[in-house]
């Protein structure tokens, strides 16, 4: 599907940081507030293609091209969105964003059985994007839910407790198995602020999907 723009209009973009330290990532400042432009989401085969050029927008401190950013906003009948990062392509004037994410190609894993652990709910969780990054040395990640919703949790045994996310909706666009590791999750939590959680592991690939951080020995 070729990728059409749609009008977008209070853009607000936020430096993305790859917060792999496990636990809750830190409060993210915007860069540029009251944006206005066009965004675009398209596809081939098995990528999504994404572009955001803003014609307007207060800068409040300056972008860098070939840095990773995300943005939250709304379309022109009101109805909010968030993307997946992106690399700043023009930091100028009119600064332009864009990425393509190949999906995930469904596997024929067995599902781990394991019986999942207790957990409590710590806080809700809204604009939820789940990826899973490639282990090195390959670069990239892979898109695994969008626009979900769920809540931060932890589990209720365990020094320390492990700490994770429960996505309970939300556009499942790759395939989700036990066991897969190097998770990201992004959203907003109550009061609106972006929340960053990463180094996580998907515990349950059902609904709603589990992930947590799971301590190795040495951490």
């Amino acid at each position: 599907m070729q990728p059409i723009p749609r009008k977008v209009k209070n853009v607000t973009v936020y430096p993305y940081i790859d917060w792999k330290g496990g636990g809750v990532g830190p409060v993210i400042l915007p860069v540029i507030e009251g944006g206005s432009g066009t965004y675009a989401v398209g596809t081939l085969l098995t990528s999504i293609f994404y572009n955001l050029n803003l014609a307007s927008g207060t800068q409040k401190s300056k972008l860098g091209v070939h840095q990773k950013y995300f943005a939250t906003g709304e379309t022109e009948d009101g109805s909010s969105f968030t993307t997946p990062w992106m690399y700043c392509t023009d930091a100028g004037d009119k600064p332009e964003f864009g990425r393509t994410i190949t999906l995930l190609k469904p596997q024929n894993d067995t599902l781990n059985a394991e019986a999942l652990p207790e957990y409590i709910t710590l806080g809700p969780l809204t604009d939820i994007t789940v990826t899973q990054s490639f282990p090195p040395p390959a670069i990239g990640e892979l898109l695994l839910i969008e626009n979900g919703s769920g809540n931060v949790i932890a589990t209720r045994t365990g020094t320390p407790h492990e700490m994770g996310v429960e996505v309970k909706t939300g556009n499942r666009v790759g395939h989700l198995r036990s066991g897969l590791k190097n998770i990201m999750i992004t959203g907003k939590n109550k009061d609106g602020k972006t929340f960053t959680m990463g180094n996580l592991t998907c515990i349950n690939p059902n609904e709603p999907a589990i992930f947590l951080h799971q301590f190795g020995p040495f951490e």
